[in-house]
């Protein structure tokens, strides 16, 4: 009984290392973990800012839209000339500083996220684009839905602007 137990015990460890690939490279090659260099990036370039509220090691649907599109030759591409791409993780086995902590729990309180993967999408001018997740289809199909959906309307985009960058600097930091 011991061993069957102790053999139960390594492979499920074993499935749930490859279940959950920890990237070799933290955050992601392409992406930035600072939102406020993202604004700036995203602003200084005109490109959309794309905020993506995951769980890297432990979501199941965010692995699967890190396979299924992240990670394509295809939306890399298009997201290069595109998109500049802030990795807003939750784990739990990764060790993030304190700060990361404070920056993603702030964001996330602030955009109301309440399961993951959640996406935001916001022009370079940081007017609310989209609020999706994992979506079928592939990279052209999130491709398109990123180009082409819009369900975020906000009253005011001066308002939210100033709103956030607000919150942004006064709790992470200035917006380099």
């Amino acid at each position: 009984m011991r061993i069957k137990s102790i053999l139960l015990i390594v492979i499920i460890t074993i499935s749930l290392a490859f279940a959950f690939p920890v990237f070799a490279e933290y955050p992601p090659q392409g992406w930035n973990d600072s939102i406020t260099e993202g604004i700036a990036q995203a602003e200084r370039e005109g490109k959309m800012l794309l905020l993506d509220f995951t769980g890297s090691d432990w979501c199941v649907w965010c692995s699967k839209l890190e396979s299924e599109v992240w990670t394509t030759p295809e939306f890399e591409s298009w997201s290069r000339e595109n998109l500049v791409k802030v990795f807003l993780d939750f784990p739990q086995t990764i060790s993030l500083s304190d700060e990361q902590k404070l920056q993603n729990q702030l964001l996330q309180q602030y955009f109301g996220v309440k399961g993951y993967p959640t996406i935001f999408l916001l022009d370079s001018n940081l007017t609310p684009l989209l609020q999706t997740g994992y979506h079928e289809g592939g990279p052209g199909e999130y491709i398109r839905h990123l180009q082409e959906d819009r369900n975020l309307n906000v009253d005011s985009p001066e308002a939210f602007r100033t709103s956030f960058r607000g919150v942004i600097e006064e709790y992470i930091g200035p917006i380099k």
